[in-house]
């Protein structure tokens, strides 16, 4: 078969400013296989705040360092216009985007009564408003061309995670996000995957309590749980030749899987009270022979809805 490249392919890569980062290890691979790539970071690193700095500017200077071709961007992806731009000035400098990587994140791991509210907005408006704005500004481009890749971060907290609330519910969304726009994107070519990534970053780092932080060397390139062990898969899903949409693809430690969904078989009555849920729970909550729900396409996996027709003067 032969070997999967980007050449001809404008990659935007949000939160890729980071070193060790997820997002520079996307920009380095998508570079190395010939992508032009836009390496989006605000600069204020994993705490939102700026006391760990990120710079998309050093990054770029590695990838042309080593024959690629990138350019920096500094643009916030919390707000509506923030996001415009990003994809504005990739489509300024390089006339397209085919590839939106959205990795950018803000994080507070604390007890949920510990997160103030400018906590959680930081949190909700980065991972999730953030996700949404980008995919938001690059959609009628993508819708356009009749083409486009949309990768979209989360993590395995959103099914629950200690430290990890409002971070979990934003991730939640995101997913939801992900595989609604799997099936809009269908119509245009456009394919969206979500990427459950496992890697020691300056997130890590930085983030967790001293007792639960990396070692050293496990923050080395050759580390397994560097994050170039990850971009492989974010690369594939990035691809032309990706076959699927709407899944949640999970890369840890030189692992490649996917998280699905279930549902048991439940009890069906044609009437119920609440004393018959009781007596039927049993049955109701067994896993025995339980339905995968799988991708948005597949059957029984979600409902078809008839839209009411938009009318924004109404």
């Amino acid at each position: 078969m032969t070997k999967m490249t980007f050449e001809g392919m404008v990659a935007v890569v949000t939160g890729a400013g980071g070193v060790p980062g997820m997002g520079r290890s996307h920009a380095h691979l998508l570079a190395k296989l010939g992508a032009k790539v836009v390496v989006n970071d605000l600069g204020m690193g994993s705490d939102g705040s700026g006391r760990i700095p990120t710079k998309a500017d050093v990054v770029v200077d590695e990838i042309r360092r080593l024959g690629g071709e990138a350019v920096a961007d500094a643009n916030s992806v919390a707000t509506e216009a923030g996001a415009q731009a990003i994809i504005d000035f990739a489509v300024e400098t390089y006339g397209k985007v085919d590839i939106l990587i959205n990795n950018a994140g803000a994080y507070e791991f604390a007890l949920f009564e510990q997160l103030t509210a400018a906590h959680i907005d930081k949190i909700i408006s980065t991972h999730l408003m953030g996700t949404i704005w980008m995919c938001k500004a690059v959609w009628p481009l993508m819708q356009k061309a009749k083409y486009g890749r949309i990768v979209n971060t989360v993590s395995a907290s959103f099914l629950g995670a200690r430290y990890a609330s409002v971070y979990g519910a934003a991730k939640g969304g995101v997913m939801g996000l992900t595989r609604n726009l799997a099936i809009e994107g269908a119509d245009y070519g456009i394919r969206v995957n979500a990427l459950s990534p496992g890697a020691a970053t300056v997130a890590w780092q930085t983030m967790s309590a001293p007792e639960a932080r990396p070692s050293p060397e496990l923050l080395s390139a050759g580390s397994p749980l560097s994050p170039d062990l990850v971009a492989p898969t974010a690369a594939f899903l990035a691809h032309r030749d990706c076959p699927v949409t709407g899944l949640n693809i999970g890369s840890e430690g030189g692992k490649v899987f996917e998280t699905f969904y279930v549902r048991t078989r439940g009890a069906k009555r044609s009437s119920w009270t609440p004393d018959d849920i009781r007596d039927a729970w049993n049955e109701i909550t067994s896993q025995d022979n339980a339905e995968a729900i799988g991708a948005p396409f597949d059957g029984g996996a979600g409902f078809t809805l008839t839209p009411r027709r938009y009318n924004p003067d109404a």
